[in-house]
């Protein structure tokens, strides 16, 4: 009994060991598992400003299923439309930072509009957010009417430059068309004159009807009417020509420093912890480098992003500064 004594004991010690060990693992499991939301049941909110069939409501849906997998948790995309998206992130950003609410931002949500509407706008870029990561890039295109006997980019700065004050359409006061348009009265040092109208097929309408010479439109319609002969593509508005429409030159071969993207990124509400940033955006950077998706972003025009968190937040920055020097510029500006 005596021998045996002091292997009890260290058994005893060894046991306890272990149950402290066991303790302080099963304490870790629990915090982690509290900030990890994903659980049956409980699928997560991915939110997009406008409606079902459209640009942004097409790249959330084609990301939401390798997202869901990845994460092993449903994804529902929930369209809320108004008020240029700015609805949705409002609704984002009242949402609890768990992972279970994520939503689509862009120019207008995170540049824009912060520039344009100042102290009204329903939330704060970049405080309200925590970023995730870039989605996709796109150039919006200048297309003009057939009528107007422009065939190329040098062609087209010759006629601007003959008619100072020509109208250009957008799909509203704001939106990433009227700016690149106000960019491009800025780059040539002369006004042209800004058409707003009530969205971007009624532009299209006019455009093709000869009521105003020309627009700057997303690069999925760009080229789909340009290919079927409807109005000549003239350039395009990034500092690179895009692999959808190749044989177009962008804007700064002509006004060098002329570089506007359209893009989508992913956010969630602020102060979202490290662990859940971390999952959806390993989760959303693997679904942007899925082939299938790679191809189906390229049949739009787009080119995926996928960088990392603190990587998009001074892209962010960046964007900022660039979108709200134009909307000063133009006189746009809120407070």
């Amino acid at each position: 009994m005596t021998m045996n004594r002091p292997i009890f004991r260290a058994t005893r010690r060894q046991t306890l060991h272990t149950f402290a060990a066991a303790g302080l693992a099963c304490s870790g499991a629990t915090a982690f598992a509290q900030t990890t939301p994903w659980k049956p049941g409980r699928p997560i909110r991915f939110i997009v400003g406008f409606s079902a069939g459209g640009s942004a409501d097409t790249l959330a849906r084609l990301l939401a299923e390798p997202i869901s997998k990845a994460l092993d948790t449903p994804v529902v995309v929930e369209n809320i439309v108004g008020a240029g998206a700015n609805i949705a992130m409002a609704q984002l950003v009242r949402s609890a930072p768990d992972g279970l609410a994520i939503g689509m931002g862009s120019p207008g949500t995170h540049a824009i509009n912060p520039a344009m509407m100042g102290s009204k706008l329903p939330f704060k870029v970049p405080g309200d957010f925590t970023p995730i990561t870039l989605l996709v890039t796109q150039p919006n295109v200048l297309i003009v009417n057939n009528e107007l006997g422009v065939n190329n980019l040098n062609e087209f700065m010759t006629w601007v430059k003959a008619n100072p004050g020509a109208n250009f359409g957008s799909a509203g006061i704001g939106t990433s068309n009227q700016l690149c348009g106000e960019l491009l009265s800025d780059r040539l040092g002369l006004k042209l004159t800004h058409v707003a109208y009530k969205g971007a097929a009624q532009v299209i309408t006019d455009l093709l009807g000869g009521h105003i010479p020309m627009t700057f439109d997303n690069i999925t319609t760009a080229a789909s009417l340009a290919r079927e002969g409807k109005v000549k593509a003239i350039a395009v508005t990034t500092a690179r020509r895009s692999a959808l429409l190749p044989d177009v030159p962008p804007l700064a071969d002509a006004l060098p420093g002329y570089d506007l993207a359209s893009w989508q990124g992913l956010f969630a509400p602020a102060n979202l912890p490290a662990p859940v940033l971390q999952a959806l955006y390993d989760a959303t950077a693997s679904a942007l480098a899925d082939p299938t998706v790679v191809r189906r972003l390229g049949d739009f025009g787009s080119v995926p992003g996928g960088i990392p968190p603190a990587q998009f937040a001074e892209f962010i920055t960046t964007e900022m500064k660039r979108w709200g020097d134009i909307v000063r510029s133009a006189g746009l500006a809120g407070k």
